[in-house]
């Protein structure tokens, strides 16, 4: 009888990952459906995400102690605790901050800002008659929210209940982003207990949070593009006429959310060129049928609003809605070198200040943690700052350490690449639009991913090295993980 109910908890701890999963959808879908944050004050909603974020925190700990008890606590499932509380820090987020603050364009309903194109969306069931401001940019997203707005409406809802239910989607995007990372991890040939390295730096890295309360295209268009390079990485170790189609899908659905998403089909151009180069197996017949139906999906997917404007409106392709150089924003008087070399700018304090900032870098070490917000508690954010600065030291030297010492046939090609492309088109970017809004990381993400993998794989191919420098780099990649985690958590709880 023991042996029996052993096997049973057993198998019922082994569905841990159908559990947690069945847990959040149903806890989610009760706190945003039934919780009006209108009704309260900004300090009472900060209490109420408190109290959501640390039951879920007991949840996570209490499973986990059950596992530890019945020997189960594996990687496996501590990595899948670790996500429930990814989960519960970036619901909390977007409890405490509702849909009209900490948001990047979103604006009111006659702005022509996200907002205003979701509402225009789900009151007249067509795309707006305009290519004006945000009304420029590819509609998923903006469909997704007002079937989600006008479904919320239609059960009693009202519309400011509604679009804040909009945080619902964009908490399980960022959500979304946990195990997308890791499977790209995975695919990159990490495994065993350097995962956690990975997936505590997935959960509680603070741009999932920010990203998970803000309603505008951004964290659905980071999702489908990192989706997107998922199947690239499959493609590459093992090209496949599957991996090919689902990779140009997300990518065609990310270029559908912002045309800004093809950044990634430059980096599979030319992982394929690569992986065609250096392959005895890959034949050219194969790889152009693979080349020709990643494009037959992604293309029409990626291009079809673009092609709609450029008709409709003359939109040019690569169309950035235009900001005066009489805004503030406006840093182009300054010299290149203030702006992208390595200057100290002109800091005013820890939390950045979009407006009156210019040095690149400077700008990103802290807008990479902080978004353009300020979030108080001075001293956990120093701790935060300066973590998050040695941990970027170290995935740049882990970075070129790999690309030194790589092999031919290495999964880790495609993230060099992707680190090479995202960079080089930042910083051209921020050359041809100078202006203080242009720094922000979250045009740039997907190096978050780049840097996790590159500590990651450094981490595995150092643990044979005895030398005084890889030790150093391994401890200080690890003290500052666990200084960058625990600043994250205090900060946002």
């Amino acid at each position: 009888i023991m042996k029996s109910e052993k096997l049973s908890n057993r198998h019922f701890f082994l569905d841990l990952k159908s559990i947690i999963t069945v847990f959040v959808s149903a806890f989610s879908l009760c706190v945003f459906f039934f919780f009006d944050q209108s009704a309260f004050s900004f300090e009472i909603n900060s209490v109420i995400a408190d109290v959501v974020i640390i039951l879920l925190f007991i949840i996570a700990g209490s499973l986990g102690y059950l596992l530890y008890k019945n020997n189960l606590l594996n990687t496996r499932n501590l990595i899948l605790l670790l996500f429930l509380c990814g989960f519960a820090l970036r619901l909390g987020y977007a409890l405490r901050y509702c849909y009209q603050y900490n948001q990047h364009d979103v604006e009111s309903l006659d702005s022509k800002g996200h907002l205003s194109y979701i509402y225009y969306i789900a009151e007249n069931l067509c795309l707006p008659n305009s290519n004006d401001w945000q009304y420029s940019h590819p509609p998923l997203h903006h469909i997704i929210s007002a079937v989600f707005v006008k479904f919320c409406t239609a059960i009693g809802y009202s519309l400011n209940r509604s679009f804040e239910n909009i945080q619902l989607l964009t908490v399980f995007y960022s959500s979304l982003l946990m195990p997308i990372g890791l499977m790209i991890c995975k695919q990159c040939k990490i495994k065993g207990k350097t995962l956690l390295l990975c997936a505590v730096l997935l959960s509680f890295h603070p741009t999932f949070f920010i990203l998970s309360g803000s309603i505008n295209n951004d964290v659905l268009t980071i999702m489908l593009s990192m989706s997107g390079f998922l199947y690239l990485l499959k493609w590459y170790n093992s090209p496949s006429v599957k991996s090919a189609v689902l990779c140009g899908f997300f990518i065609g659905l990310a270029m559908m959310t912002k045309v800004s998403a093809a950044l990634i089909a430059v980096v599979v151009a030319v992982t394929v060129i690569i992986k065609f180069i250096i392959s005895n197996e890959l034949r050219f017949k194969s790889l152009a049928v693979q080349t020709l139906l990643f494009l037959a999906v992604m293309l029409p997917l990626g291009l079809w609003h673009p092609i709609r404007n450029y008709i409709l409106f003359a939109q040019p392709i690569g169309y950035v809605a235009p900001i005066s150089v009489t805004s503030q924003l406006y840093i182009g008087g300054l010299s290149l070198f203030e702006r992208i070399g390595f200057s100290l700018g002109n800091i005013h304090s820890l939390y950045v200040d979009v407006w009156n900032e210019h040095n690149l870098w400077l700008y990103l070490l802290r807008n990479s943690l902080f978004g353009e917000y300020s979030f108080g508690k001075q001293g956990i954010a120093l701790f935060l700052v300066v973590s998050n600065f040695v941990l970027i030291i170290c995935s740049i030297i882990a970075l070129v350490y790999l690309t030194v010492k790589i092999k031919v046939n290495e999964t880790v090609i495609p993230i060099i690449i992707l680190f090479i492309v995202q960079l080089a088109f930042f910083v051209y970017f921020n050359i041809k639009y100078p202006f203080g809004c242009s720094m922000d990381f979250r045009y740039i993400v997907p190096l978050l991913f780049t840097g996790i993998v590159s500590l990651a794989k450094a981490k595995e191919n150092l643990k044979q090295n005895s030398t005084i420098i890889s030790k150093l780099l391994v401890f200080a990649a690890k003290m500052s993980t666990v200084v960058f985690i625990g600043s994250s958590i205090a900060l946002f709880v």
